[in-house]
């Protein structure tokens, strides 16, 4: 009886294991999500009790009174936001004409641009910020969503490159040439032809870069002084004293922050997975 319930036992394991272990692991990399949402519905004494609770005793909105009415959580949401859509969009309308060129351009200087876009990356934001100011002083723009917009760009369209020029190849050049006997231009040809082919590379890639771009931190804090330029990221690193914290409002302030791009990704996700599973498969 004992070697029967082994052998059931030691079957589903064997069965379920890969399940398990993958629930396991997402699990461990939501749960410290889970906890700033339940940390903000918390007082500031249970946010310190020992032993920690894992559900609110007592919930309650105050934490998330107090962000709204006192430290305008939603005008740094709202500038957040206006980083990450032009931001997005500047990267995927240029990224798409890039990657299509540099896709049926099949030469050396193309992969060593390729390289060199990728030896760039390696290069740390806090590392460039310096440089990145003096460049935007000089010409006037510190202290404007001009300058971050720009400077995120720079390194999000790089990324993109890499990501979309593999992707751009598995267009059958066929497809083209048949368009062209149609009459169509190069540009029409890319606009009514490719494009449409490569939507969810496209909105993989836009979804990537808009939660980038809306979690900016570093470029933020050092091209923009005056505090209503400043998006989600500084207002949250302003909000923690240097000697106090109120963590529950702090979890409240992130909470509010972080729940667009998990609606955003929720919307989002059956495409966003297609799409980097297509790319893997080719």
């Amino acid at each position: 009886m004992r070697r029967g319930r082994h052998a059931a036992l030691s079957a589903m394991i064997s069965h379920h294991g890969p399940t398990l272990i993958a629930s396991l692991g997402v699990a461990l990399y939501l749960f410290p999500i889970y906890w700033i949402l339940i940390s903000g519905f918390k007082t500031q004494a249970e946010v310190f009790s020992d032993p920690p609770t894992f559900i609110p005793r007592a919930p309650t909105l105050d934490a998330f009174r107090f962000v709204i009415q006192h430290e305008n959580v939603l005008r740094y949401l709202r500038n957040s936001i206006m980083i990450a859509v032009p931001v997005t969009l500047i990267t995927v309308t240029l990224s798409a004409m890039g990657a299509y060129a540099m896709s049926r351009l099949r030469t050396r200087l193309v992969d060593a641009a390729l390289v060199a876009v990728l030896l760039l990356q390696v290069f740390p934001e806090a590392l460039l910020a310096t440089p990145v100011f003096l460049i935007f002083k000089a010409v006037g723009l510190v202290n404007t969503v001009t300058a971050v917009v720009l400077a995120t760009s720079t390194r999000s369209l790089a990324f993109a490159l890499v990501i979309l020029r593999p992707m751009f190849r598995q267009v059958p050049l066929e497809l083209e040439e048949a368009s062209r006997v149609d009459g169509c231009t190069q540009l029409q040809t890319f606009l009514r032809i490719v494009l449409p082919l490569m939507r969810v590379p496209l909105l993989v890639v836009g979804a990537i870069t808009f939660a980038q771009a809306y979690g900016q931190f570093v470029y933020p804090l050092t091209l923009l002084s005056s505090q209503e330029l400043q998006p989600g990221t500084v207002g949250i690193f302003g909000f923690i004293g240097a000697e106090v914290a109120d963590w529950h409002r702090v979890m409240a302030f992130s909470s509010m922050f972080v729940i667009p791009i998990l609606v955003l990704f929720l919307l989002l996700q059956n495409k966003i997975v297609s799409g980097i599973t297509a790319g893997a498969l080719k």
